[in-house]
């Protein structure tokens, strides 16, 4: 192919162009889009199809050049899905039940038998496994991240996206898998905490490499997307919307990104938005994720050479998925059933995406529609299932047999997971692998000017060379300075996330919602004793328990998620005007609000009515916010009945009240339907009778 015929090419098509690319990757001419769609001028085109077809030169490469709309996958490499998994021990349940254990782990295959026929036995083949055995530890948490989420964060150095995310039933372990305990962080601690050990490592090797860390945490709860991280002035909590980008793919609008300068800060955004996410207990958890949270990190490095800015950008994507339950288990009723059926919605949506590209995978079927928006969660995933994305998939299991049938159905899934294939590229501006071939074909064009200057060498040979040099030098300097028209990738996300706003507004705008945080917590948290009532937080972490003082003022305090709220909660467990407590005449009462079906316990039990608070008592917020009340006067007159505190004492005395009333609702439930059924019998039975009675009548 001459200079002169991509040029033509060009004017009489005039389609967009992707960066010059060796033949034999994957390409397509057949998709076209408009150059006033991509803001590149049609000479900026030809300029670089120019330099394309120039670098044909000495080194004798061919290249060419592909007509493609945004959303092709240029220079696309080829990536199965990892999937792993990972059987956790018995639960307290289990155990108390005799369950047998019906899932082994050998090697990296899995077997499960059938909890009726140990005869019938499944085995399936994935990546990686982790077991666990009554005579040993569970794997640790470390090598789980090495095998799983470190080769995840080499990849995102390189330019790539990633993703990782848990599936399985509720109670089976993703949570832990994913954040961990303070004792035992999970992958996203360890992972976030290696990125920024890196980055102090290259930056220190690599003085003329620039790297910037965005953040966003989001839930999906009932199919409603909710910023977990977003500023808490609003009434309400906004429910954001997804958009799709034809380059980059679905989004959250109008998500807030906050700057990540150290591990401290992602520890920061991570505890902010795990304490606005939506948990409660059920009968098979009792602190059930009753949405999908969504943590994204968004990693920018750009390299400087001279006055030249080259920018990769990869879009980390670190998932806790709500797990699947049935209610007849899970013992839910309400709320937690209505949450429970928007989960198992949502699962079976992305079940059946997994299905379908894995049949059009594995070439079964030539045309597959994949139904990513029958589903927020699938939509959002669009890109991590069969996109632009190296994606990690950990399914966790029970070893159990009263869970047979949901761990076949979590291991099945997850054997389809592994045949699907992404198309994964590096984030990069489109421009600068053109100018890296062109500088690369200058000097070695120079080198071989040097060798020629050989007396022996003809001058027909030298004039060339230079004729060459110089039209590769204005290629380059073209190429430079009419590369900006292309869009690159790290602008594109910009742009639909953070709105083309600059890094500095972005750093302004983190440490606005810092300050805001940090307000409100001077507000709403008394340190000093005052001498009056006040209800002091209880937290799973020893380090968090009993460190914010609410003091109770005399008259009313309201409680409620509306910012006007004396003592401020959120979170979709929480009403706007949630309850109110009152404090007269040294007795202090909790009045539930009669507008909202969020609920408040106090030891354990619901309330429905006004009851009296007695030093000591626990109380709860929307099943998610652990408080104790003290009252110095009832300690002082010697009233006040022996306290029980501490976080585990308050969390199980309310498991075990809500399974208790779940089971007497149960009960009372089927004590109704018996006597119904026995009424209908008995009705049934008399209309038997008269119609006997009537057929003798007319006999005789």
């Amino acid at each position: 192919m001459s200079s002169t015929e991509v040029p033509d090419r060009l004017q009489k098509h005039t389609k967009r162009l992707l960066p010059i690319t060796p033949v034999g990757k994957s390409l397509s001419s057949s998709r076209k889009s408009s150059c006033q769609e991509s803001n590149v001028s049609i000479a900026s085109q030809a300029s670089l199809a120019e330099a394309g077809a120039r670098l044909s030169g000495a080194n004798g490469r061919r290249w060419t050049l592909a007509a493609t709309t945004p959303t092709a996958t240029d220079q696309g490499e080829d990536s199965s899905i990892t999937v792993a998994v990972r059987v956790r021990p018995f639960s307290e349940r289990e155990q108390c039940l005799e369950a047998k254990q019906v899932v082994w782990i050998t090697g990296n295959e899995v077997v499960i038998t059938s909890k009726d026929k140990e005869d019938t036995v499944h085995r399936f083949g994935y990546d990686h496994c982790f077991s666990w055995s009554p005579c040993s530890k569970w794997e640790e948490q470390e090598d789980v991240y090495r095998s799983l989420a470190k080769p995840l964060l080499d990849r995102s150095f390189e330019g790539y996206n990633t993703c990782l995310f848990a599936y399985g039933q509720t109670g089976s372990g993703k949570s832990y898998c994913i954040m961990g305990e303070k004792d035992a962080p999970g992958m996203v601690p360890r992972f976030t905490k290696e990125l920024y050990e890196r980055i102090e490592q290259m930056t220190a090797a690599e003085h003329n490499t620039l790297f910037k860390v965005q953040v966003s945490f989001y839930e999906i709860y009932n199919e409603k997307i909710f910023d977990l991280l977003a500023s808490t002035k609003a009434k309400s909590k906004a429910q954001l919307r997804v958009r799709e980008h034809p380059i980059m793919g679905p989004y959250v609008e109008d998500l807030a990104m906050y700057v990540a300068n150290s591990y401290s800060d992602i520890e920061h955004w991570l505890n902010l938005g795990n304490r606005f996410r939506a948990t409660a207990a059920t009968g098979m958890n009792d602190r059930s994720s009753r949405s999908h949270a969504v943590f994204t990190i968004l990693l920018t490095q750009t390299m400087m050479s001279g006055e030249e800015e080259h920018s990769k950008v990869s879009r980390i994507n670190l998932i806790d998925l709500a797990g699947s339950e049935r209610s007849t288990v899970a013992q839910t009723c309400g709320d937690r059933l209505k949450e429970g059926a928007s989960i198992n919605r949502s699962l079976h949506t992305l079940g059946k995406v997994i299905s379908l590209l894995s049949e059009r995978s594995a070439g079964r079927r030539k045309k597959v529609f994949i139904p990513y928006r029958d589903s927020t969660l699938t939509w959002l995933l669009k890109e991590s299932l069969g996109g632009n994305s190296k994606t990690t998939m950990i399914a966790t299991v029970s070893p159990s047999d009263i869970h047979h049938t949901e761990s076949l159905s979590t291991l099945r899934y997850a054997q389809q997971a592994r045949s699907i294939v992404n198309v994964a590229r590096i984030n990069e501006d489109p421009n600068a692998q053109v100018i890296r071939e062109l500088r690369q074909e200058i000097e070695h064009l120079r080198s071989l000017l040097i060798q020629s200057s050989d007396p022996s060498s003809s001058l027909a040979e030298i004039k060339t060379l230079r004729e060459q040099l110089k039209e590769s030098e204005k290629l380059m300097d073209q190429a430079t300075r009419q590369g900006g028209g292309v869009v690159s990738g790290a602008q594109l996300w910009n742009y639909c996330v953070c709105v083309c706003v600059t890094w500095k507004d972005q750093q302004e705008k983190t440490e606005a919602r810092k300050l805001e945080e940090l307000e409100r917590l001077k507000r709403e948290a008394l340190y000093a004793d005052s001498g009056l009532p006040t209800l002091v937080n209880l937290n799973e972490d020893p380090q968090l328990s009993e460190k914010l003082l609410y003091a109770l003022k005399e008259g009313l305090t309201t409680v409620g998620s509306d910012g006007h709220s004396d003592i401020h909660l959120t979170g979709v467990m929480v009403a706007p005007d949630h309850c109110a407590i009152l404090n007269e005449n040294e007795r202090i009462t909790l009045q539930p609000s009669q507008n909202t079906e969020q609920s408040t316990y106090i030891n354990g039990h619901l309330v429905s009515a006004v009851t009296v608070l007695h030093h000591g008592d626990r109380v709860i917020f929307g099943g998610e916010y652990f408080f104790q009340f003290n009252h110095s006067r009832e300690v002082e007159k010697g009233t006040a009945l022996a306290s029980q505190g501490g976080f585990e004492f308050a969390r199980n005395e309310f498991v075990q009240a809500q399974t208790a009333r779940l089971e007497a609702e149960l009960e009372a439930k089927r004590a109704k339907e018996r006597d119904e059924m026995m009424r209908e019998l008995q009705a049934i039975k008399e209309a038997a009778q008269r119609e006997i009675e009537a057929q003798k009548g007319s006999v005789s």
